[in-house]
């Protein structure tokens, strides 16, 4: 019986290796692309639903800090057929605000569930409109803040919701995440340098006022010209 167990344990601990690899060679794939592109808004609309494969998520929101510096704005969402930018303040009143007011990630096994948000604190609560909206039962979510490396001012977090597994993320998923949001950090603050030194233009007003997100106005620029 304990060969049996033991042989067991061996095969899943190279099943487990193998799984780990797999994942590391995508992971290393989805990073690289963020790297080698100077539009990092084309790129995580177009890498977002790779994001997804990835961490074996159904839905992925990314977000950015507002220009007013107390705000998130999402900068992707997949899943959702909305245009309109979604904005949140920095506060503990929804998760994507603690994650980015505390700079903490949070593996948080059903949304739904008072009791398990209350451990991280009383105001803590998801904001169920959207679901109440769309129809659509967000359960799992990973919440990650995006960092800046060198000063470690919040950038952005990044948010992955429900695995498709249905059961909470993996450790290894964690880690996976934690390291995107490194690579994103580098990608979003180039990008801010260089929209902070770009010249604007008639039509920034869409973006500013949240009625296209800046990958959604790129995406619509590069199709005019076309």
């Amino acid at each position: 019986m304990s060969t049996v167990m033991a042989a067991n344990s061996a095969a899943s601990g190279v099943g487990d290796m193998k799984l780990r690899l797999e994942f590391t060679k995508n992971l290393n794939q989805v990073n690289n692309k963020i790297h080698a592109t100077a539009n990092v808004d084309e790129i995580m609309l177009e890498l977002s639903k790779d994001i997804c494969t990835l961490f074996n998520a159904d839905r992925l929101t990314i977000y950015v800090v507002g220009d007013d510096k107390v705000s998130l704005v999402s900068k992707v969402k997949t899943g959702l057929n909305s245009f309109k930018d979604l904005k949140l303040p920095i506060a503990e009143q929804s998760i994507a605000g603690y994650v980015a007011m505390h700079k903490k990630l949070l593996n948080i096994k059903d949304v739904y569930d008072e009791k398990e948000l209350s451990q991280y604190s009383q105001h803590l609560r998801f904001l169920q409109e959207v679901d109440k909206r769309t129809g659509y039962r967000t359960k799992q979510m990973m919440v990650a803040p995006i960092l800046d490396d060198t000063s470690g001012d919040l950038v952005g977090v990044i948010q992955v919701i429900n695995n498709k597994a249905s059961v909470p993320f993996t450790a290894m998923i964690q880690e996976g995440v934690e390291e995107l949001a490194q690579t994103m950090a580098v990608a979003l603050r180039q990008h801010q340098r260089q929209q902070s030194s770009a010249v604007k233009n008639k039509y920034d007003f869409l973006v500013n006022d949240g009625v296209l997100s800046a990958a959604e106005f790129e995406l619509a620029t590069r199709t005019a010209r076309r």
